[in-house]
């Protein structure tokens, strides 16, 4: 049975106005509401209607993948096992309950080319064997025909299905409740039993109209007062609970090379040069062979209303770089241009920064993709300066640097000492002193790696980074960092150990830069009293590059290739944009139901022409168009017709006896009507008229008083 005249339509149009797709369920209503009116008809047959529930499958499993795709689903399912407070596993939850919503919402789309097929169908319902595979496949299996009964008409429960999918974009006002009480109204008026008079139907229908008005509305504000409960109870835990804040990070064992090819980072830049460094973060306190620090003082960093944009810096910054990377379980550690201000097309849920320089981000996409707007001059980390003072007798002032700035290790004290005094730094500018350094390390100093022989020549008693500044002289970047912040320090200038990347291997056919693993690096910062600023300083030799890319695989081009390709596929998972997806799977929607329509008008069309061919066939055999036939019409009217497998003159000679019209003139007519039809030879042109002329005398005789 059909639902009454534009009730689909109205719950369709409802849904639209829920969920903001008006113009698709427009388009919708029109197609559904035109088949009361438009005669035409296509006779599905039960593989039509297989194929139109295959695509609806298909629409449902697209769909589901889109939402997956899109809305980090999988993510925020890990998330929420994982998650370490009630605050990041409650917003997994709403995110995966959201994503949840956003698919069902779209049912009535995914299920609508099943629903148009049966409203211009000559069939009043879809065998209920096509929603099952394992009943396509078990008659299959037995060779025999698909099941065509029982069917299922669809129009009811597709309006429920809208009334549903409508339901969860809800914008929580009272007209959606009275809008879908309305549409339930009109579906139940036109099923509802006769026994029962108008009056009682219309009176019980406010009553449990009001009820559930009222009911709704109590649920609420119970759901309210419990949620506050539970936010409460909730918030006395965590106090007492506390936070956890990582302390320290190790940077790794001395010696120690980065080998591996692996591209993690994609740098293109699209104002001014390309950054030499992306700094991850820096460190303070030095105990060999570990740098760490000794506070983070951490604070949120808060989006621009579009989300995605992160304010870091009050400052002009002018230069700008896109940078690609992947983030582990929706957490990372941002790589950025030294002096970052702002961060911008960020997909991440919070963002904090800390007094070193670390930017992280939490709840974001796998895959990152966003610009970074640096310059020189202030940058996340907090200007150096002494915490407390303290007065000598003789009135000077000293400063206390609770960070450990000018900290240097009591082991490494000698042979730093013994370098600033070859240098002669106490008696130079802090300019000065910063070009002693580097000069220093560029002149007599190579990039390599600590091997076992040249350790068993470090003397009994000397720490690696002394036999390194004194004796050796060979060293990667660990050591060339520590060693320059250390020589700062003994110089009277705050300096830290920066940990971060290098960028400087250009990508092939592209304006951008790759950034591998091998590419991680180690530098000092030192803080300019002049430009009120930190400053890198990087001392380790150019061409440790060169030296590390010598022990690339040799499959490196391979998996650079299906790098780039990695890269660029999540680039389009996550920042393909929602506009392009949904033009797209419009475009795959229409695509697929116009090539069904096809196929179903092609094979009608197809039979069509087989019907014609064989009817042609028939009237070509010699003797079909013979006029004798209508004898044998004329005499089965009369019921005297012809047993199954009973020969013409068999059947003459039985109904003789039976018959009230002349019969024995008919035996002359079928001797015609034989040669006619098995005869090479056929009839003359005489005899043909013969078995015309016979033929219509004796219908004329025959003819019922």
């Amino acid at each position: 049975m059909k639902p009454p005249p534009f009730l689909l339509a109205a719950a369709l149009l409802l849904w639209g106005w829920q969920t903001g797709l008006l113009a698709f369920a427009l388009l919708m209503a029109v197609v559904l509401e035109a088949a009361r009116w438009i005669e035409w008809r296509v006779d599905f047959g039960i593989k039509d209607f297989n194929r139109v529930v295959d695509l609806v499958s298909l629409l449902g499993a697209v769909g589901g993948l889109y939402c997956i795709l899109t809305r980090e689903a999988t993510n925020q399912v890990m998330a929420m096992f994982q998650a370490t407070n009630f605050t990041a596993q409650s917003k997994a939850v709403n995110s995966i309950s959201q994503t949840t919503f956003i698919y069902f919402q779209w049912f009535p789309m995914i299920l609508f080319p099943v629903v148009a097929a049966l409203a211009y169908s000559t069939s009043e319902q879809v065998p209920r064997s096509c929603f099952f595979m394992l009943a396509r496949r078990k008659a299959a299996r037995l060779g025999v025909p698909q099941p065509v009964t029982p069917g299922i008409n669809l129009f009811y429960p597709y309006l429920a299905v809208v009334l549903f999918s409508a339901s969860l974009a809800n914008q929580r006002n009272e007209w959606f409740y009275f809008a879908v009480c309305g549409v339930v109204a009109a579906a139940l008026w036109a099923t509802r039993p006769g026994r029962f008079s108008t009056v009682v139907w219309l009176v019980a229908l406010i009553l449990v109209v009001k009820a559930g008005f009222y009911g709704h509305r109590g649920l609420n504000q119970l759901q309210v007062i419990v949620e506050n409960k539970v936010a409460f109870w909730v918030s006395n835990w965590a106090r007492r609970s506390g936070e956890r804040k990582e302390a320290a990070t190790a940077i790794g064992e001395v010696g120690k090379l980065k080998l591996s090819g692996k591209i993690v980072l994609r740098v293109q830049p699209e104002i001014g040069p390309v950054p030499s460094l992306l700094r991850d973060s820096t460190y303070s306190r030095f105990d060999s062979p570990k740098w760490s620090n000794f506070r983070q003082n951490s604070g949120p960093v808060t989006p621009s209303e579009d989300g995605n944009t992160w304010q870091l810096l009050n400052k002009r910054a002018t230069n700008v770089v896109r940078l690609m990377t992947f983030a582990t379980r929706g957490q990372a550690v941002l790589s950025t241009p030294p002096g970052t201000a702002v961060l911008r097309d960020l997909l991440a849920g919070e963002m904090s920064t800390n007094s070193h320089g670390v930017i992280r981000v939490q709840g974001a996409a796998d895959f990152l993709h966003f610009r970074a707007v640096h310059g020189p001059g202030e940058s996340v980390q907090s200007p150096s300066q002494p915490d407390q003072f303290f007065v000598a007798p003789d009135g000077r002032e000293f400063g206390l640097w609770a960070d450990g700035d000018l900290q240097i290790p009591f082991a490494e004290l000698e042979a730093v000492s013994r370098i600033a005094k070859e240098l002669k730094l106490d008696r130079l500018p802090e300019a000065e002193k910063v070009r002693a350094i580097e000069h220093f390390f560029a002149t007599g100093f190579k990039y390599g790696s600590f091997l076992p022989s040249s350790l068993d020549q470090m003397p009994q008693g000397m720490t690696p980074l002394g036999f390194f500044l004194t004796k050796n002289r060979v060293g990667h970047c660990e050591y060339y960092a520590t060693a320059t912040a250390l020589l700062l320090r003994r110089a009277d200038i705050p300096a830290r150990y920066a940990y971060g990347w290098s960028v400087q291997e250009p990508e092939k056919n592209s304006n951008g830069f790759v950034v591998r693993e091998r590419h991680a690096h180690a530098w000092c910062v030192y803080w300019s009293k002049e430009a009120q600023s930190w400053i890198d300083l990087d001392t380790t030799p150019a061409d440790w590059a060169r030296t590390e890319e010598q022990n690339a695989s040799f499959w490196e081009p391979l998996s650079d290739q299906w790098s780039r390709a990695w890269f660029a596929f999540s680039q389009w998972r996550w920042y393909g944009g929602a506009g392009e997806w949904q033009n797209y799977l419009l475009l795959a929607l229409v695509g697929l139901i116009a090539l069904l329509a096809w196929r179903v008008l092609s094979r009608q069309r197809r039979q069509r022409k087989a019907d014609e061919a064989v009817a042609e066939e028939w009237l070509s055999r010699p003797g079909l168009d013979s006029e004798f036939y209508r004898v044998e019409g004329r005499l089965d009217e009369l019921g005297l017709g012809r047993w199954p497998g009973e020969t013409l003159a068999d059947w003459l000679a039985r109904i003789e006896p039976l018959a009230k019209l002349p019969v024995a003139s008919l035996r002359e007519l079928l001797a015609l009507h034989y040669r006619l039809r098995f005869d090479p030879q056929g009839l003359k042109p005489a005899e043909r008229d013969a078995l015309r002329d016979g033929v219509g005398d004796w219908l004329a005789r025959a003819r019922p008083a």
